[in-house]
Protein backbone atom coordinates (compact mmCIF):
# COMPACT_ATOMS: atom_id res chain seq x y z
CA UNK A 1 0.00 0.00 0.00
CA UNK A 2 1.14 3.27 -0.86
CA UNK A 3 0.88 6.58 1.32
CA UNK A 4 -2.70 8.53 0.40
CA UNK A 5 -2.59 11.69 -0.69
CA UNK A 6 -6.04 11.91 -0.84
CA UNK A 7 -8.89 9.66 1.13
CA UNK A 8 -12.45 9.72 -0.71
CA UNK A 9 -15.65 7.81 1.38
CA UNK A 10 -18.99 6.90 0.33
CA UNK A 11 -21.68 8.62 2.45
CA UNK A 12 -24.01 6.24 3.92
CA UNK A 13 -22.98 3.87 6.25
CA UNK A 14 -19.57 4.73 5.78
CA UNK A 15 -19.52 8.61 7.07
CA UNK A 16 -23.23 8.92 8.27
CA UNK A 17 -26.58 7.24 8.75
CA UNK A 18 -30.15 8.08 8.79
CA UNK A 19 -32.09 6.21 11.46
CA UNK A 20 -35.52 7.17 12.63
CA UNK A 21 -36.71 7.92 8.70
CA UNK A 22 -40.15 8.98 8.59
CA UNK A 23 -41.02 10.61 4.98
CA UNK A 24 -44.42 12.08 6.36
CA UNK A 25 -42.51 14.12 9.15
CA UNK A 26 -40.40 15.26 6.13
CA UNK A 27 -43.76 16.01 4.14
CA UNK A 28 -45.35 17.98 7.65
CA UNK A 29 -42.38 20.19 7.87
CA UNK A 30 -41.98 21.49 4.07
CA UNK A 31 -46.01 22.13 4.20
CA UNK A 32 -45.46 25.07 6.80
CA UNK A 33 -43.79 26.93 3.81
CA UNK A 34 -46.76 26.08 1.62
CA UNK A 35 -47.53 29.20 -0.05
CA UNK A 36 -50.20 28.17 -2.74
CA UNK A 37 -52.69 25.47 -2.28
CA UNK A 38 -55.56 25.90 -3.96
CA UNK A 39 -56.52 22.39 -3.94
CA UNK A 40 -55.84 21.68 -0.64
CA UNK A 41 -53.25 18.82 -0.65
CA UNK A 42 -52.50 16.84 2.51
CA UNK A 43 -49.26 16.25 3.55
CA UNK A 44 -50.37 12.50 3.58
CA UNK A 45 -51.52 13.09 -0.48
CA UNK A 46 -48.11 14.49 -1.22
CA UNK A 47 -46.14 11.72 1.04
CA UNK A 48 -48.20 8.86 -1.02
CA UNK A 49 -47.17 10.78 -4.38
CA UNK A 50 -43.66 11.16 -3.48
CA UNK A 51 -43.33 7.46 -2.67
CA UNK A 52 -44.83 6.43 -5.77
CA UNK A 53 -42.80 8.47 -8.16
CA UNK A 54 -39.75 7.18 -6.26
CA UNK A 55 -41.18 3.56 -6.91
CA UNK A 56 -41.58 4.25 -10.71
CA UNK A 57 -38.17 5.48 -10.84
CA UNK A 58 -36.54 2.37 -9.40
CA UNK A 59 -35.24 0.61 -13.02
CA UNK A 60 -33.74 3.31 -13.71
CA UNK A 61 -31.47 3.42 -10.88
CA UNK A 62 -30.82 -0.58 -11.25
CA UNK A 63 -29.44 -0.03 -14.59
CA UNK A 64 -27.15 2.83 -13.53
CA UNK A 65 -28.23 6.27 -13.68
CA UNK A 66 -29.60 8.72 -11.32
CA UNK A 67 -32.48 11.41 -11.31
CA UNK A 68 -32.12 14.49 -9.19
CA UNK A 69 -34.36 15.20 -6.21
CA UNK A 70 -35.35 18.75 -7.67
CA UNK A 71 -37.00 16.86 -10.73
CA UNK A 72 -39.31 14.49 -8.37
CA UNK A 73 -40.00 17.70 -6.10
CA UNK A 74 -41.03 19.34 -9.49
CA UNK A 75 -43.03 16.70 -10.82
CA UNK A 76 -44.61 15.99 -7.65
CA UNK A 77 -45.62 19.74 -6.25
CA UNK A 78 -45.97 21.24 -9.43
CA UNK A 79 -48.47 18.41 -10.42
CA UNK A 80 -50.39 18.99 -6.73
CA UNK A 81 -50.45 22.72 -7.25
CA UNK A 82 -48.52 23.67 -4.82
CA UNK A 83 -46.10 26.53 -4.26
CA UNK A 84 -44.21 27.74 -1.63
CA UNK A 85 -41.88 30.10 0.07
CA UNK A 86 -38.74 28.60 0.12
CA UNK A 87 -36.47 28.11 -3.04
CA UNK A 88 -35.75 24.43 -3.99
CA UNK A 89 -32.50 23.83 -2.83
CA UNK A 90 -33.80 25.39 0.73
CA UNK A 91 -36.87 23.51 0.41
CA UNK A 92 -35.53 20.07 -0.53
CA UNK A 93 -32.29 20.59 2.55
CA UNK A 94 -35.53 20.74 4.98
CA UNK A 95 -37.52 17.96 3.67
CA UNK A 96 -34.24 15.48 3.75
CA UNK A 97 -33.38 17.06 7.41
CA UNK A 98 -36.72 16.64 8.72
CA UNK A 99 -37.47 13.17 7.29
CA UNK A 100 -34.00 12.13 8.90
CA UNK A 101 -31.89 14.48 10.56
CA UNK A 102 -28.32 11.40 10.50
CA UNK A 103 -26.04 10.38 12.69
CA UNK A 104 -22.39 10.33 12.02
CA UNK A 105 -21.41 6.91 12.39
CA UNK A 106 -18.72 5.72 15.20
CA UNK A 107 -15.58 7.58 14.90
CA UNK A 108 -15.99 9.46 12.05
CA UNK A 109 -15.69 13.09 12.72
CA UNK A 110 -12.68 12.10 14.94
CA UNK A 111 -11.00 10.42 11.98
CA UNK A 112 -11.47 13.36 9.94
CA UNK A 113 -10.04 15.21 12.39
CA UNK A 114 -6.57 13.06 12.20
CA UNK A 115 -7.10 13.31 8.36
CA UNK A 116 -6.41 16.89 9.06
CA UNK A 117 -3.93 16.38 10.99
CA UNK A 118 -1.65 14.35 8.39
CA UNK A 119 -2.39 16.78 5.79
CA UNK A 120 -4.34 14.19 3.91
CA UNK A 121 -7.23 15.34 1.44
CA UNK A 122 -10.45 14.22 1.76
CA UNK A 123 -13.63 14.25 -0.37
CA UNK A 124 -17.07 12.33 -1.04
CA UNK A 125 -18.67 10.01 -4.05
CA UNK A 126 -22.03 9.80 -3.03
CA UNK A 127 -24.92 7.28 -4.73
CA UNK A 128 -27.48 9.82 -4.17
CA UNK A 129 -30.50 11.81 -5.11
CA UNK A 130 -30.23 14.77 -3.03
CA UNK A 131 -28.45 17.24 -4.33
CA UNK A 132 -24.57 18.28 -3.63
CA UNK A 133 -25.71 21.50 -1.94
CA UNK A 134 -27.81 19.50 0.63
CA UNK A 135 -25.34 16.91 1.07
CA UNK A 136 -22.55 19.19 1.40
CA UNK A 137 -24.55 20.82 4.53
CA UNK A 138 -25.79 17.50 5.81
CA UNK A 139 -22.17 16.63 6.14
CA UNK A 140 -20.92 20.22 7.41
CA UNK A 141 -23.75 19.40 10.42
CA UNK A 142 -22.95 16.29 11.44
CA UNK A 143 -19.22 15.38 11.13
CA UNK A 144 -17.73 19.27 11.40
CA UNK A 145 -15.44 18.84 8.34
CA UNK A 146 -14.94 20.59 5.41
CA UNK A 147 -14.68 18.30 2.13
CA UNK A 148 -12.37 19.53 -0.90
CA UNK A 149 -15.40 17.78 -2.83
CA UNK A 150 -18.07 16.27 -2.75
CA UNK A 151 -19.70 14.39 -5.46
CA UNK A 152 -22.98 13.21 -5.78
CA UNK A 153 -24.58 10.98 -8.53
CA UNK A 154 -27.34 13.25 -9.03
CA UNK A 155 -25.66 15.52 -10.49
CA UNK A 156 -23.94 13.36 -12.93
CA UNK A 157 -26.63 11.08 -13.85
CA UNK A 158 -24.90 7.67 -13.39
CA UNK A 159 -24.11 5.75 -10.09
CA UNK A 160 -21.47 4.02 -8.62
CA UNK A 161 -19.47 1.82 -9.96
CA UNK A 162 -19.45 3.89 -12.78
CA UNK A 163 -16.04 4.30 -13.67
CA UNK A 164 -17.24 8.10 -14.83
CA UNK A 165 -17.57 8.98 -11.33
CA UNK A 166 -14.16 8.08 -9.95
CA UNK A 167 -12.46 9.80 -13.00
CA UNK A 168 -14.42 12.86 -12.18
CA UNK A 169 -12.71 12.96 -8.88
CA UNK A 170 -9.52 12.11 -10.16
CA UNK A 171 -9.48 14.75 -12.36
CA UNK A 172 -10.85 17.52 -10.12
CA UNK A 173 -8.23 16.67 -7.58
CA UNK A 174 -5.45 16.59 -9.58
CA UNK A 175 -4.05 13.36 -8.87
CA UNK A 176 -3.32 9.81 -10.22
CA UNK A 177 -5.54 6.72 -8.79
CA UNK A 178 -2.32 5.29 -7.06
CA UNK A 179 -2.29 8.33 -5.06
CA UNK A 180 -6.04 8.22 -3.50
CA UNK A 181 -8.04 5.45 -1.30
CA UNK A 182 -11.71 5.18 -1.55
CA UNK A 183 -13.50 3.43 1.56
CA UNK A 184 -16.90 2.68 1.23
CA UNK A 185 -19.38 -0.12 2.46
CA UNK A 186 -20.65 -1.44 -0.63
CA UNK A 187 -18.57 -3.82 -2.50
CA UNK A 188 -20.25 -3.78 -5.46
CA UNK A 189 -20.74 0.17 -5.75
CA UNK A 190 -17.52 1.07 -3.51
CA UNK A 191 -14.92 -1.67 -3.83
CA UNK A 192 -15.37 -2.54 -7.16
CA UNK A 193 -15.71 0.64 -8.60
CA UNK A 194 -12.65 1.88 -6.78
CA UNK A 195 -10.63 -0.93 -7.96
CA UNK A 196 -11.65 -0.41 -11.34
CA UNK A 197 -9.93 2.89 -11.78
CA UNK A 198 -6.99 1.96 -9.93
CA UNK A 199 -7.76 3.38 -6.45
CA UNK A 200 -6.98 1.30 -3.52
CA UNK A 201 -10.15 0.47 -1.73
CA UNK A 202 -10.96 0.20 1.40
CA UNK A 203 -14.05 -2.02 2.32
CA UNK A 204 -15.62 -0.54 6.10
CA UNK A 205 -17.97 -2.97 7.49
CA UNK A 206 -19.38 -1.20 10.79
CA UNK A 207 -20.41 -4.02 13.49
CA UNK A 208 -22.09 -1.36 15.40
CA UNK A 209 -24.43 -0.19 13.08
CA UNK A 210 -27.07 -1.86 11.51
CA UNK A 211 -27.19 -1.52 7.70
CA UNK A 212 -30.22 -2.74 5.79
CA UNK A 213 -27.94 -2.57 2.59
CA UNK A 214 -25.73 -5.13 3.69
CA UNK A 215 -27.25 -8.03 1.92
CA UNK A 216 -26.03 -6.38 -1.36
CA UNK A 217 -22.55 -7.56 -0.16
CA UNK A 218 -23.85 -10.91 0.02
CA UNK A 219 -22.07 -13.02 -2.98
CA UNK A 220 -19.75 -10.90 -4.25
CA UNK A 221 -15.72 -11.06 -3.73
CA UNK A 222 -12.94 -8.85 -3.83
CA UNK A 223 -10.13 -10.05 -6.27
CA UNK A 224 -7.95 -6.78 -5.88
CA UNK A 225 -5.59 -5.94 -3.09
CA UNK A 226 -8.09 -4.35 -0.46
CA UNK A 227 -8.14 -3.43 3.05
CA UNK A 228 -11.21 -4.19 5.57
CA UNK A 229 -11.40 -2.64 8.52
CA UNK A 230 -14.68 -2.49 11.14
CA UNK A 231 -13.32 0.73 12.95
CA UNK A 232 -11.72 4.12 11.61
CA UNK A 233 -8.61 3.66 14.35
CA UNK A 234 -7.67 0.76 11.84
CA UNK A 235 -7.64 3.00 8.59
CA UNK A 236 -5.59 5.60 10.61
CA UNK A 237 -3.25 2.99 11.36
CA UNK A 238 -3.28 1.62 8.21
CA UNK A 239 -2.05 4.71 6.76
CA UNK A 240 0.15 5.68 9.30
CA UNK A 241 2.21 2.07 8.37
CA UNK A 242 2.50 2.97 4.93
CA UNK A 243 5.94 4.46 3.18
CA UNK A 244 5.31 7.91 2.09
Amino acid sequence: MRKPQMVLFDYAHTLAWEPDTDFLRGERAVFQHVGENPRQVTPEEASALGTKIWLSQREARHSGMELHEHQQLRLKYDAMGLKFDLPMVELEKLLWTATTPGEAMPGAPEMLKEMDKRSIRTGVISNLGWSEAALTDRLRRLLRHEFEMVIVSSEYGVRKPDPLLFQAALSRAGLEPGDVWFCGDQIGADIHGALGVGMFPVWYECDDIPNGFAKKNEGLTISGEHLHIHHWEELLAAIDDCEG
